[in-house]
């Protein structure tokens, strides 16, 4: 799943969980490290993904140019893209 924003770059970004809008949330984009399969994984800023319940979830990351990705939630926060 690939997006068209630079390693570093932070984004405010809508997350919905199976269509259903939750709010706003700050994602920082990463490198993913060697030993991960992706193009890309992302930070979540801020803890409102707890108070959400989102930990080991599969939600939706809609960005501000319009583009939609899967994720799924790790601990601490990380966001790894996901197929639908």
């Amino acid at each position: 799943m690939h997006i068209r924003h630079g390693f570093g770059s932070v984004h405010h970004i809508k997350v919905y969980d199976q269509e259903h809008f939750l709010g706003f949330l700050s994602l920082t984009v990463e490198e993913p490290k060697p030993h991960e399969n992706f193009d890309w994984v992302g930070q979540i800023r801020g803890s409102d993904y707890l108070v959400w319940g989102l930990n080991y979830k599969k939600v939706r990351f809609e960005f501000s140019q319009g583009e939609s990705v899967y994720v799924v939630v790790r601990s601490g926060g990380r966001a790894v893209p996901v197929n639908q």
